[in-house]
């Protein structure tokens, strides 16, 4: 995954300096064109702007292990539960243990918990979100909602499968002197990014390549489109297309648009909130900024109300107003991807507003699509992007206008000097 600005800021908050093995700077990207030419990208390097590589895997491992190592004493962890119901009024929550266990004749175990204040962070399927529908289906007259709860669901049809090169195959290759880069092969919708430990992690959307049912198709594949890769591939793994077609997919996600994210005092933060398609890579950050969010709402709750006493309700209620619209921003900003250039046109606006900032950095900011490595808000980077096509298609339209008028004005001085010379007798 690549950890930009707000998802740093938000584990800072949470007083976690990530080690420095865990992060691999990215200083841009590097795209692979057919005609064996790279093209480069660099990434905003001004302060409040931080692109990492990191492993997912591993910032999880050492986020648990930050959690069990006994700093926080009052914290208790269990692993192993799942979610089955929540009490209608009593505030309690139902959960099956061993419910991933394949030992057989072990006997199911329902525990019930009593909770002040629940948080669904359970992901895009998430099942507090689920049991929040439940509940309100169950008590649709409910004092305490404030409007009906509705969600809009879009399923992404792109399903990928994951590539890996050890760091021991990546330091010796010709990937090696671009390891602080994403890597791209647009014409397999391929990606790879590089981890603190040299390696490489990426994978495929190309839906011919993730569909291959056989080795020699996964072969020819890679060998028409990145034979360079496929060499690596094969170093790492002799058997890495046959072990390649037994992957399984992996679903690229949903979009998810919630009316709300909150029900009395549970909370829905996280991609149980706010899903979104993986194509800007701002999903997890989105999540840690949510944690920093709901942590300011609390010391603001705090430090206004009685001394120890917390009103969970208001709180989550509080926390759909402050985040809810920029939620919905970058979930539809990923769905329609319209940050990035997809024509001539864009590409020329891209290189005119990257060109302005270098020139006049005090009056022309970094590019709305840049601005997501920051932690902007994210509904002020649509207003910026808003405001960038003004400004584009301004130029445009006026250059439209200036120009054949211009034509057409020399033209007519043109012919008013031939009236003009014209010899009488």
């Amino acid at each position: 995954m690549v950890l930009a600005s707000r998802g740093i800021k938000a584990l800072e908050g949470a007083g976690l300096a990530l080690p420095l093995t865990l992060l691999n700077p990215l200083a841009g990207s590097c795209r692979h064109l057919a005609n064996g030419t790279m093209r480069f990208n660099d990434y905003p390097s001004e302060p409040g702007f931080q692109t990492f590589g990191t492993s997912r895997n591993a910032l999880v491992g050492y986020l648990q292990e930050s959690l069990l190592l006994g700093r926080y004493p009052k914290l208790k962890t269990h692993f192993g539960y799942e979610l089955v119901s929540l009490g209608e009024k009593k505030n309690i929550a139902t959960f099956r243990a061993f419910a991933n266990s394949n030992i057989q004749g072990m006997k199911e175990e329902l525990v019930e918990v009593k909770y002040d204040f629940l948080v669904g962070a359970d992901g895009a399927n998430s099942a507090v979100r689920s049991q929040i529908f439940h509940l309100e289906e169950r008590n649709p007259h409910s004092s305490n909602k404030q409007e009906p709860l509705k969600m809009d669901i879009q399923h992404n049809v792109q399903n990928f499968k994951s590539l890996y090169i050890g760091p021991l195959v990546a330091r010796k290759s010709f990937l090696h002197p671009y390891h602080d880069r994403v890597q791209g092969w647009s014409s397999l919708n391929l990606l790879f990014v590089g981890m603190a430990d040299g390696s490489f992690w990426g994978g495929s959307f190309h839906q011919d390549l993730v569909s291959a049912t056989t080795s020699l198709e996964v072969e020819q594949k890679l060998r028409q489109h990145a034979p360079e890769v496929l060499e690596l591939l094969l170093e790492e793994n002799p058997n890495f297309a046959e072990d390649f077609v037994k992957q399984p997919p992996i679903s690229s996600g949903s979009a998810i648009i919630l009316s709300r994210f909150h029900h009395d005092n549970i909370l829905l933060i996280g991609d149980a909130a706010h899903a979104m398609f993986p194509t800007y890579g701002t999903g997890c950050n989105a999540a840690l900024e949510d944690c920093l969010i709901f942590n300011k709402l609390l010391d603001d709750f705090l430090s206004s109300g009685p001394v120890g006493k917390v009103p969970f309700d208001e709180v989550a209620a509080e926390f759909t107003r402050r985040r809810r619209a920029d939620a919905h921003v970058i979930v539809n900003l990923n769905t329609t991807k319209e940050l990035f250039p997809r024509n001539f046109l864009g590409l020329m606006q891209m290189q005119l507003l990257t060109t302005l900032h270098k020139w006049a950095p005090r009056f022309f900011k970094l590019r709305s699509f840049n601005q997501l490595w920051s932690d902007m808000p994210f509904t002020e980077i649509k207003l910026l992007k808003s405001m960038e096509d003004r400004f584009f298609y301004g130029i445009l339209f006026g250059l439209g206008f200036l120009v054949p008028s211009g034509i057409l004005f020399m033209l007519g001085v043109r012919n008013s000097s031939s009236l003009n010379l014209k010899p009488t007798f």
